[in-house]
């Protein structure tokens, strides 16, 4: 599953670099994010809190996994405070990593991804009056888990910080042998 996860992002030209899940930091203060509602999806998405369930389930699920592929997208920006281009930076590196999510489907071994956000695939949520209308798509963000990007970021040589003008976004994809489910 690595070739294909590699040659995937090598073809799209995405810096990535492979690291060792046991490695992530997890902050309980970015966690607390979610529940202050500070992106406005709390109680809102299917892949956000509180529907994700108990997050420290989900953080021994992602460091079961014995590899994963840590990657980053930089997008420029027309000045800091261009929203419209994080916007647009974001829909792109959330495209690649459904399309990622998708090809990985027609493996035979498991996998988790994880995105740069919460899932956007509808324009409207139907949680948490019906099921989700894509649950096999469902993208988990890594801010819900509380993952510090920016500490595993510099652990494996990618710049978080891209200089002014800039945004940067990561996705993560787990694999092994044993699957753990979400």
């Amino acid at each position: 599953m690595e070739d294909e996860i590699t040659q995937f992002l090598e073809q799209k030209q995405i810096t990535y670099s492979i690291i060792n899940p046991k490695d992530i930091i997890f902050r309980d203060e970015f966690t607390d994010r979610c529940k202050m509602n500070y992106c406005g999806r709390y109680n809102t998405s299917w892949t956000c809190p509180p529907a994700i369930g108990d997050i420290s389930e989900l953080r021994k699920c992602v460091i079961s996994y014995p590899k994963a592929i840590l990657y980053q997208m930089i997008f420029p920006l027309e000045d800091n405070y261009d929203v419209e281009g994080m916007d647009e930076g974001r829909h792109c590196i959330m495209k690649v990593t459904l399309e990622l999510h998708q090809l990985l489907q027609h493996q035979n071994s498991p996998f988790l991804v994880l995105a740069a956000g919460s899932c956007s695939i509808c324009p409207k949520c139907t949680y948490p009056d019906k099921e989700c209308r894509h649950p096999e798509l469902k993208l988990y963000s890594m801010e819900s888990l509380g993952i510090d990007v920016a500490v595993l970021s510099k652990m494996y040589q990618l710049k978080y910080y891209n200089g002014p003008c800039t945004v940067t976004y990561y996705s993560v994809v787990f694999f092994s042998e044993e699957k753990c489910q979400l």
